[in-house]
């Protein structure tokens, strides 16, 4: 998200001096803008006094931040994911899933689907007697 030229209080001035009865049109040839960008800042922040226009943008900046963070969890857990895929074998997920269970407290749900192994073949039997 890319950050303004000018800071919320300006913003609200702006628009402050728009509802006490000047014209749009003069604000944007002072602040240098379009008469788009000043209803669109309008739209935003129209009735909010500067504190509360900061705290929205710090609450918006720490969802950016937030969504970055996930996406990059979600990369790592792939990464990693494809890692245990190849280079582990059933038997060893198993006790990957098992350490899981007793280290952390997790269900086999959750366990198996960190280490992208189907429930059905963590329970499936290790020896199985052939006839």
């Amino acid at each position: 998200m890319r950050k303004s030229r000018y800071s919320e209080e300006q913003i609200t001035n702006a628009i402050k001096a728009s509802e006490c009865g000047i014209k749009v049109k003069e604000i944007c040839v002072d602040l240098g803008i379009s008469e788009a960008t000043f209803y669109s800042w309008k739209k935003k922040y129209a009735g909010l006094f500067s504190e509360e226009g900061r705290k929205i943008k710090e609450l918006e900046e720490s969802l950016q931040s937030m969504i970055r963070e996930v996406h990059e969890l979600k990369s790592d857990k792939k990464m990693l994911q494809s890692v245990v895929k190849n280079f582990f074998t059933t038997n060893d997920k198993r006790q990957a899933v098992n350490f899981l269970q007793d280290t952390y407290e997790i269900g086999t749900r959750r366990s198996c689907r960190l280490l992208d192994i189907s429930r059905s073949v963590y329970h499936y039997p290790t020896n199985f007697n052939s006839h």
